[in-house]
């Protein structure tokens, strides 16, 4: 049987690249810690050729071959770690390494070259990150690890139980995606608490609301009120993540607007890019504010989310779907605005792809770029009126301030754009 070259040679050459890379963190730390290497950036190298190269030759020699030398790679790591042990020296961070890496390199050799590299970095970015994240689990408090727990269990246990249909008055109602926004807010409480563990409080907060502001800028605005009640000194950072959060979501419906009807752009972007750009420079001018301030118990947070405060949102946001719904039965096809204002309430995705496969009427685009623009702006104050009511100190003021303009800007250039033109 003949094995194909070309592929052959990629199996090989992606699997030296993944040791080499693995290799260079092992040496270095082995060096540093003056300690004997078992593997270094040559043997880590040779490790995944020898599963690329027994991978390879599966077709040839049988499944045999790559379990003898899984076998002897196991053996070899194995003695190592009892000669390591025996000198007083703890961990197996390294023979580990050498069974991922020859599992690695296996997959090289089997074609699987995009998901080995990514499994190798990822290797290779958990052995780099060995300090911090070593720090950041000495920092977690019993509470923390409680829940860490918690959201694990509302999103692996409680979401896939919840039923996917809707259910109640006109089925406007569905458990599981109701339940998923209350995961949604969780977690992204959750990973606002990691990013400023691993990152500063300053720089965590702010990827937590550009990376949340892709899937629902309230929910942020929601985690980042409740994160200024819990340390006051975060009043700048926290208020700057919420606005760049919906500088964010501007983006989002457009670019989701654009998916669904091109035609819509030329009547929405100068709409939503003035919303954009205000909220952007928003958002910047209160991190920069922030930026010399002292925070007052960085660190000494008990709680990386409330449980408790996501469940009242998810009721909330259940009260306002009814009302989406009731507003649509009863005002008809003649309430376009009032029911895009009452639909902004609740959710600003919906009412972007709604309109924009509409398309356009009598008036061009007029009127659904109109309604998608009033969606947004009642939306903006929405996350303006939660911030001040849900937030604390400063954060209240810098959020009212900045989401106010926001909306301001996005009614202002809609009254230039459809009442004018």
């Amino acid at each position: 049987m003949t094995i194909p070259l070309l592929p052959s040679l990629e199996g090989l050459l992606v699997a030296v690249l993944v040791g080499f890379l693995i290799g260079l963190d092992r040496e270095r730390v082995e060096v540093r810690k003056g300690r004997e290497m078992f593997a270094g950036v040559r043997t880590f190298p040779l490790i995944a050729l020898s599963g690329a190269i027994a991978m390879i030759l599966l077709p040839v020699a049988g499944a045999a071959l790559l379990v003898a030398a899984f076998a002897a790679i196991a053996a070899i790591a194995v003695v190592a770690y009892l000669r390591t042990s025996a000198a007083g020296s703890a961990g197996a961070t390294t023979e580990m390494a050498a069974f991922a890496t020859f599992l690695l390199g296996a997959l090289a050799g089997d074609g699987q070259f995009v998901l080995a590299g990514a499994a190798g970095v990822t290797v290779a970015i958990l052995l780099v990150a060995k300090p911090r994240l070593e720090a950041f689990s000495h920092a977690l408090t019993g509470e923390e690890v409680r829940a860490a727990l918690e959201l694990a269990v509302i999103t692996v246990i409680v979401l896939p139980l919840l039923p996917n249909q809707g259910l109640g008055p006109w089925q406007v109602l569905n458990p599981f995606a109701i339940w998923l926004l209350v995961v949604l807010v969780s977690a992204l409480s959750f990973a606002g608490f990691v990013a400023s563990r691993l990152l500063g409080e300053r720089r965590g907060l702010a990827v937590t609301g550009a990376v949340g502001g892709l899937v629902s800028s309230t929910a942020v605005a929601f985690a980042m009120a409740e994160r200024s009640r819990a340390d006051e000194g975060l009043a700048g950072p926290a208020a700057s993540a919420a606005v760049l959060a919906s500088c964010v979501m501007s983006l989002r419906m457009a670019v989701l607007a654009g998916v669904v009807n091109a035609g819509i752009l030329a009547r929405l972007l100068p709409v939503i890019g003035a919303m954009a750009v205000v909220g952007g420079v928003a958002a910047w001018w209160l991190g920069r504010q922030s930026t010399g301030e002292p925070v007052a118990s960085s660190g000494h947070l008990t709680n990386p989310f409330s449980l408790r405060a996501a469940v009242s949102f998810g009721v909330v946001f259940a009260l306002i779907l009814l009302g989406v719904r009731a507003a649509g039965e009863y005002l008809g096809n003649g309430g376009v605005y009032a029911a895009s204002a009452i639909s902004g309430l609740a959710d600003v995705d919906a009412v972007t792809i709604a309109f924009s496969r509409l398309g356009p009427g009598a008036d061009a685009w007029r009127t659904p770029a109109a309604a998608v623009t009033l969606a947004a702006v009642v939306n903006t104050v929405v996350k303006l009126g939660l911030g001040v009511a849900l937030g604390a100190g400063r954060f209240r003021r810098n959020v009212a301030v900045a989401l106010g303009v926001m909306a301001m800007a996005g009614a202002a250039a809609g009254a230039v754009v459809y009442l004018r033109f």
